[in-house]
């Protein structure tokens, strides 16, 4: 009875470890997982969703493929496609939407991996993040913070993040993916939203004390 009522608690504080585990794949069948969504370390990321801004080039979420990054202190969602490389008049603005839910965050980082647009082409990504709470449609019901990553050919801006402190449990994300050709080109390669979680020796300490509380409730 003790071991079962240990296994509740780690499920209560690291939930992502019980979901399905992501694997690599097209970014249509993460959307496929609706709200059960995959797990992604202590994380469970769900309710994916891609849809056009505006464009005359067509980017399909069949196009897009998404990998799953796993580190002792961050995790991540990468994605990558052919399709983000376009030229001449083109341009391409699409909404890629999902949320981190739930473990200990304490900051967010955006990574754009991008060969040289040419100037005047602009590719650029826009990730508002839904502090402490997932996006209702496009609705925040906390506090939204916007980090952006680019590159237009002359200065790459390739690495943007935000801190929490103190950390939040749950990030609902909206990326705003835009290419900009402008009569040249505009590409990359991939980009990643990462979040880093507290490091593992404080996690450690964190189940610990967690233990400590049961093991006390228990002999009440």
């Amino acid at each position: 009875m003790r071991s079962t009522g240990f296994l509740v608690l780690l499920a209560i504080a690291a939930p992502g470890a019980f979901a399905i585990p992501c694997v690599t794949g097209l970014l249509s069948a993460y959307e496929a997982l609706g709200s059960t969504g995959c797990g992604v370390g202590p994380f469970t990321v769900k309710d994916f969703s891609f849809s056009t801004i505006s464009a005359n080039f067509t980017i399909l979420d069949t196009d897009i493929t998404v990998t799953p990054v796993f580190g002792p202190s961050s995790y991540g969602l990468t994605f990558s496609s052919p399709k983000f490389n376009i030229s001449g008049n083109q341009f391409a603005h699409y909404l890629l939407a999902y949320t981190w839910d739930p473990s200990s965050i304490r900051s967010l980082e955006d990574i754009l991996n991008t060969s040289t647009p040419v100037s005047p082409g602009i590719a650029k990504i826009t990730t508002d993040a839904c502090r402490d709470a997932a996006f209702v449609a496009v609705v925040c019901g906390t506090t939204v913070d916007t980090i952006v990553v680019s590159h237009d050919g002359v200065t790459p801006n390739l690495l943007a993040s935000v801190n929490y402190s103190p950390p939040i449990a749950t990030i609902g994300i909206r990326d705003t993916i835009e290419l900009d050709a402008n009569g040249a080109s505009s590409q990359f390669n991939d980009f990643s939203n990462l979040v880093i979680v507290p490091e593992p020796s404080a996690l450690v300490g964190c189940l610990v004390g967690f233990a400590a509380m049961f093991v006390g409730l228990r002999r009440r």
